[in-house]
């Protein structure tokens, strides 16, 4: 949920969806704490009938995701979003912040007209 996956568009649908879920609910959910794991492709037999189209693509290992999981539990913060990569450490993503509003005549970072 963090990137878009083209080869299945509906599987990225229902990840975006579980991500904006956690992000929009934790804040009203205090004192209970919810964070996402968004790990990439892991190694599971849920991959085995694409395994051989994905040659030495390197794969997230499950023990990798256990301990994000747990890292993701213990970190006293809720709303985040978790990535799993290999070969690196476990880390909440960092979302680009989004403009707001503009109010009516207002321009923000440009010259007065």
């Amino acid at each position: 949920g963090l990137t878009g996956m083209p080869s299945d568009p509906i599987y990225s649908l229902t990840k975006h969806a579980v991500v904006g879920y956690v992000r929009s609910i934790a804040p009203l959910l205090g004192p209970v704490r919810l964070n996402a794991v968004c790990p990439g492709i892991a190694d599971t037999p849920m991959i085995d009938s694409v395994r051989g189209e994905l040659g030495d693509f390197p794969l997230v290992q499950p023990e990798a995701v256990a301990e994000a999981v747990w890292l993701a539990a213990t970190s006293g913060r809720s709303g985040e979003c978790w990535w799993i990569q290999p070969g690196r450490e476990p880390a909440p993503f960092t979302f680009p912040n989004l403009p707001g509003p503009r109010r009516d005549g207002e321009r923000v970072g440009l010259p007065p007209a």
